[in-house]
This record gives C-alpha cells, structure tokens and sequence, in this order.
C-alpha cells in the first residue's frame, strides 16, 4: 500500500494553501472598481474644438460608460472609441470663455464586471484661439505661432531654417512639424503650445516624412517618401504611414508596398482618412474599421474639406468650357457614392477652387479666380447649399490661398500676396462673418493655422 510521505503532504498543503490564496485574489478583483487613467481636457483653459476623453484602465462596456456620461451645459455630440478610450466629439465648438462640466456617473461596467464605484467629474473652460504659420529668412522656414490673435508672434523652433511644413493638434497643445536633417531627409517633430518640450518624434534618416494631419483622437497621418538607393538617385514615391506620436511608433497605413499617396486628411470623427494618389489621379478615401476605399477623380493633387459628420466632402478638379480648362467644386457623398456639381448650375465664366468648409458645416470658402487666367483673385464665403455668395477677399492683383476657419466658425485666415509690387512680401489676413470686415494680422507670414 502506498503511503503519503511528509514530502508530499507539505506539497500538498501548500498547493491548497497557493489555490485558496488565488481564489482571494480573483474574488477581489471583481470587488476592485475601474480604473480612471487619464481624463482631458484637463482643467484650465481648453481649445473650442477639443474632444473630451476618459481612458480606463481596461477594456469597457461602451454602453454602460455612454448612458452614465453627461456635459453640462449640453452640448451634441457623439462617441468615439479608440481602445480603452473613449472620445465625446462636440457637435458643435464649445463655447469660448464657456465653462463645462464633465460627468460620468457610478456604475460604468467592464466586460467582466467590474464596476466605477465613484462618479468621475471634472471642468475646464474654453479659451480664445491662436494661429500658427510659417516665416521665413535666408536661412529657410521656421515656426511661429499668435496665443492668441492680439498676441506678439514668437518664434517656436530654432531648426537653422530646415521647417518643412506642420499640424496643430485637434485639443490645439501640440504642434507637429516636419524638418529636414543632415542627411537630407526630413524627421518629425514635436512641440507644446508654448514653445516648451520640443523633440524629435520621429527619425526618418533618409526617407522625407511631412505632410502630417491628426486625428480627433491624437494619431498622425502623414507622407513618407523613400530616400534614394544610391548617392544621386531620386526619392520614391511618397506613401500614407500612420504615427502614434507618444510613442514615436510608426506603421504604413496598407499593407500592399504598391498603394501611394501623399496629403492625408482625416475626417472630423476620425472614421475616414483621404489622400491624393498622383499615379491614378485620384482622391482615395478610406474607411479606417471596414477598409473600404472609394475613388474621386481629380487631377489638382490635394483632397478637399470634410463636412463635420465625415459623410461629405467637397474637392474640385478641372473640367473643361468653352475651350477652357477651369476649376470646378464637386461634392461627393460616401454614403450614397454620390458626387455632384455643387453649384448648379456651374458658373462658366471663372475658375472655382479650394473649398473650406466651416467647422459647423454650414458655410464654405473658396477661392475665385477669373475665367481669363488673370492675377484677380477672390474669396467668396457661400452657405453650404451654394445659394449665394458674399466677397470676403478682394485685392487689385493678389493671390490668395491657405483659407482656414476658426473652431466656431466665426473667423476665417487667409495667406495674401500681392503681385505688381517689388519685393512682395507674403500676409496673414483674417475675416469676420459677423461684420464682413478684414484685417491684417501678420507680415511676412505664410501657411496660417488656427492654434484652438
């Protein structure tokens, strides 16, 4: 008869002794609540257009967080979830100078049944926007940004004139910018608002990474060009990478090597990116969680102006009358594969370009230009039907470009060169809706942004 020797019965005692311990363990971890790691906008002053996010510290039951969150003043909007984070996109900018409460009450569940067993609050209060642009010297470009548009311009990089171009971030605390290096390449850059934390995000070595666009929530898109083989050789075609800038990871956005694109542009809720392909002369739109992909034929090598909803997109492209070949702005529909003329019908006696789309969706900027190739631009600002048109720009021989409204739709920023004039010096200018009035905002300025 075999017999238990006092070897085994301490192993045994303690293999009860590691399983009950374990079964303490596990009953109370269903007793510990959810984990709140990071909420924003933090309290303090806030960009108009900035999403609010909680992120847990694990995989949620999006319905129970959903039903228990709650903004006060009201405001509409919609929910966006980017793994343990959840977004609440505003419908509309937040009002400026506005204070709001954020509220997620008790109760919110995981899969597993762990629960928040304190209602989570916190505010912040909305802030006046500021700008962004580019001003250059012998040297090159380098970055310069307003606090706010009454402030004195200070010069936020000190890159030995190697800027390239840049992005404000959606929540309007960072600004990634592009910059070339010693190897001729271009790296990704990182700085704050105020100038501060500035550092490489990314380094490219030989490939030219620019062009970046971020997401609502807080990835980058930009253009990479592969650097040349061999000494003398050209760059590659440039392709769409995705870059999460915390953590400088960087990823190609398709996997098949053979689709390029540059100029990405996400849409207002993230759902949807859009990039120029130049072989096939088209604006490719992707569907980020179906990987659908629908095609606008275009041949002016940008993507257009996102409706807020994402559904919508007004671009233009050449279209040929009378002889001539003119701009023309479409408006095409993802959600039916629509895409027509958005005025109707089409005026023949101009060229018709740069759609901006207000953030409300409910006016668009353009750039007019006479039928005749003349140096006579303008800027007409129209509701979002087309109806009618009211001149916002309008200069004896200056061109015009770079069109960008502020998160509320209020104002719109413009660049302005003067032609016929020696040594013209490019111009920031700023129009009013409520007032219909413009003003001069910076000198020897290019590419505007609005800093929210």
């Amino acid at each position: 008869m075999n017999r238990f020797g006092r070897l085994d019965i301490a192993v045994g005692a303690l293999s009860l002794c590691l399983l009950a311990a374990l079964g303490l363990v596990l009953w109370r971890g269903d007793q510990v609540g959810v984990s709140v790691l990071a909420v924003s906008p933090l309290d303090g002053p806030a960009a108009a257009s900035a999403p609010v996010a909680i992120t847990f510290g694990e995989a949620m039951d999006a319905a129970s967080v959903e039903s228990r969150f709650s903004l006060q003043p009201q405001t509409a909007g919609r929910f966006v979830w980017r793994d343990n984070t959840l977004y609440f996109l505003p419908g509309q900018a937040f009002a400026e100078g506005q204070t709001y409460t954020v509220r997620l009450a008790s109760g919110a569940s995981t899969h597993l049944g762990h629960v928040l067993a304190e209602e989570l609050s916190w505010s912040f209060t909305t802030r006046s926007p500021g700008m962004a642009f580019m001003r250059s010297s012998d040297q090159g470009a380098e970055l310069w940004t307003l606090t706010d548009l009454q402030s004195t311009p200070r010069q936020v990089t000190d890159m030995a004139g190697g800027v390239f171009d840049f992005a404000v971030s959606v929540d309007g605390q960072q600004i990634l910018y592009s910059a070339f290096n010693q190897q001729a390449g271009i790296d990704l850059w990182l700085v704050g608002r105020q100038g501060e934390d500035n550092r490489m995000v990314l380094n490219c070595g030989l490939d030219r990474c620019y062009a970046p666009d971020w997401s609502a929530d807080g990835r980058v898109a930009y253009s990479r060009a592969p650097g040349p083989l061999n000494p003398g050789e050209g760059y590659g075609a440039p392709r769409i990478w995705l870059l999460e800038p915390a953590t400088g990871q960087s990823v190609r956005l398709h996997a098949d090597t053979q689709k390029i694109g540059y100029g990405p542009s996400w849409s207002p809720d993230a759902g949807r990116l859009a990039y120029y392909d130049g072989v096939q002369n088209r604006i490719v739109v992707v569907d980020m969680l179906s990987g659908q992909e629908i095609y606008l034929p275009s041949r002016v090598g940008v993507v257009g102006s996102w409706m807020p909803d994402g559904d919508q997109m007004l671009y233009y492209d050449t279209k040929l009358a009378d002889g001539l070949a003119l701009y023309t702005i479409f408006r095409a529909d993802f959600s039916t594969e629509d895409i027509l003329p958005f005025f109707e019908p089409q005026p023949a006696d101009g060229d018709y370009s740069m759609p901006t789309l207000s953030p409300s969706g409910e006016w668009v900027a353009l750039r007019v230009r006479p039928a005749d190739g003349g140096p006579a631009d303008q800027v007409w600002v129209t509701p979002a039907d087309g109806r009618f048109a009211l001149t916002a720009a309008e200069t004896e021989a200056s061109l015009f470009s770079d069109l960008s409204w502020d998160p509320q739709s209020r104002f719109l920023l413009y660049h302005r060169m003067q032609l016929g004039v020696g040594n013209p010096v490019p111009e920031v200018w700023v129009w009013d809706r409520s007032t219909g009035t413009t003003r001069l905002l910076v000198r020897d300025a290019s590419a505007p942004a609005w800093l929210p």
